[in-house]
């Protein structure tokens, strides 16, 4: 997902800055409109806030079930999240999963 800016002359219908949590579902939902996507993100993988947020005890205030996508009843079958308040390495984890099952990178 990262590379220089220009060092590509590929053409795209949307590009999507960030990879976090609505990075990762706006790629999603345009790729699924047949749009060419490309996203930029600045960390060296996918998570936004929950890549950059390792500090210790880094989680949710919100229910887990509550940051999770609810597009796909398939991966809402598949994750189970292990915590009611997720800590970041789960969130991390979780972003990541979606990226790969979805093909989002």
């Amino acid at each position: 997902m990262r590379e220089p800016m220009g060092s590509s002359n590929q053409k795209f219908d949307a590009i999507v800055i960030g990879a976090g949590v609505t990075g990762l579902y706006q790629i999603y939902r345009l790729v699924n409109l047949g749009l060419s996507v490309k996203g930029f993100e600045a960390g060296t993988n996918v998570g936004g806030t929950w890549y950059w947020n390792r500090y210790p005890g880094a989680r949710f205030d919100s229910e887990s079930y509550i940051y999770g996508y609810t597009f796909s009843d398939e991966l809402q079958q598949e994750w189970d999240w292990k915590e009611h308040y997720s800590s970041q390495p789960e969130t991390e984890k979780y972003l990541n999963f979606v990226a790969d099952k979805f093909d989002l990178r």
